[in-house]
């Protein structure tokens, strides 16, 4: 029979050894766990960006193509008061002898300078806001392909889908500008679904 204190000894020498392999197990499974856990927040937190990102690309497009639809607006009226108060002055200095032609004439001369002014602020109205919409519409691209790889091809194309109709080129004058105007106010609705969708993903990469 072998000695007892040597069994003791290889006893506890084995049960040392497991525990020792069991906690190098363990914390190997919770550095893993919490690898993952963090990893799964990064995506969530890049879902979260994406979406706000391009919710205020939304609502930023929408309030320039108001302000400029309305400053155009407010620039036509202009012109026409103008154009009414040269008529009146050329026919109070013409008298009644006045041809159409010559009120014409004289009621371009008169409104020429207006008219060049006007012209040129409807020039700067519309630089301004190609400028600002060409940032806006790059800032959207880099949300959508910061979303690629995150939510699930379908939604993705949704998104692409989306955007594309929302961002589509239009003739750049006043009725154009308004109809893009209730184009974009018209989808609202759609775009807060696909924003409640990105939530929905959201909550998934964090396992609610």
């Amino acid at each position: 029979m072998g000695d007892p204190w040597l069994s003791i000894i290889g006893g506890g020498l084995v049960a040392a050894v497991l525990t020792l392999a069991f906690n190098g197990l363990w914390d190997t499974h919770k550095r893993k766990l919490a690898e993952d856990w963090e990893f799964k927040r990064y995506q969530a937190s890049q879902i979260h960006l994406a979406s706000a990102g391009l919710m205020e690309a939304y609502f930023s497009a929408k309030a320039e193509m108001l302000y400029l639809t309305s400053t155009l607006e407010s620039l036509l009226a202009n012109l026409g008061q103008l154009t009414a108060q040269a008529e009146q002055i050329v026919r109070q200095q013409g008298g009644p002898q006045l041809t159409v032609a010559e009120l014409e004439q004289r009621k371009q001369g008169l409104l020429q300078p207006f008219q060049k002014f006007n012209q040129e602020q409807v020039n700067l109205r519309w630089g301004q806001y190609e400028q600002k919409a060409k940032d806006n519409h790059a800032k959207a691209e880099l949300h959508l392909m910061a979303l690629k790889p995150l939510i699930p091809t379908s939604l993705h194309d949704e998104f692409i889908a989306l955007f594309q109709r929302l961002s589509a080129p239009f003739m750049w004058d006043l009725p154009h500008g308004k109809e893009k105007l209730a184009t974009l106010e018209a989808a609202l609705p759609e775009v807060l679904a696909a924003r409640e969708k990105l939530m929905r993903e959201l909550e998934k990469k964090l396992d609610r």
